[in-house]
């Protein structure tokens, strides 16, 4: 899959962040089809795959700015397709009302254990719902900026006028607390 992918990245990569839209073009065509098929296996919709794959390259095209510190053009593309995918589901699960989700899973997969699933993926969340609820106001708005709004770390420093250590220790001790209070309840992560 990667052997279609570009020979020269750096140099398609710099190119991109020049604004050469051929060049996103050749990105985007390279890397359509693995991307699809990565999100419809997370989505299982296809209409939810085009608007999250639509998404990924707009964020790909906007952070172009970037791209000088990209290190691996397909782990950076993964990570901002796996990010906009979590945000998708996110605001999708947040729209769905009542048993909608679950009567999807079993419509999808035909059986009780999915069910089970999706029921223990929505307590699973409300759980986490109220971890972060538990959180400080610090903590909380930290782990907000990063999981809720996509941040990263560097902008959150900015942000909040902090250092990016601070960030990092402050996500790592968010995520900490939330696994406690889930392991607590009887979920392991």
């Amino acid at each position: 899959m990667h052997s279609r992918i570009l020979t020269d990245e750096k140099n398609l990569l710099q190119q991109i962040a020049q604004g050469d839209e051929a060049a996103f073009s050749t990105l985007f065509y390279a890397y359509l089809d693995i991307l699809q098929t990565f999100i419809m296996k997370l989505t299982r919709s296809t209409t939810d795959t085009e608007e999250v794959v639509q998404e990924t390259f707009m964020r790909l095209w906007m952070g172009r700015d970037k791209l000088a510190e990209v290190r691996s053009l397909h782990a950076w593309i993964y990570t901002i397709a796996a990010n906009e995918c979590y945000k998708f589901l996110k605001k999708r699960s947040s729209r769905e009302q009542g048993l909608a989700p679950i009567e999807r899973l079993v419509e999808a997969d035909g059986g009780d254990d999915a069910v089970v699933e999706g029921l223990d993926l929505k307590e699973v969340h409300q759980l986490i719902i109220e971890a972060v609820g538990r959180l400080p106001a610090q903590r909380r708005r930290v782990y907000q900026m990063s999981r809720d709004e996509g941040m990263k770390i560097g902008e959150i420093a900015e942000r909040l006028g902090i250092s990016p250590n601070t960030v990092k220790n402050t996500l790592v001790m968010s995520l900490g607390f939330i696994r406690k209070y889930l392991a607590e309840r009887g979920h392991e992560l």
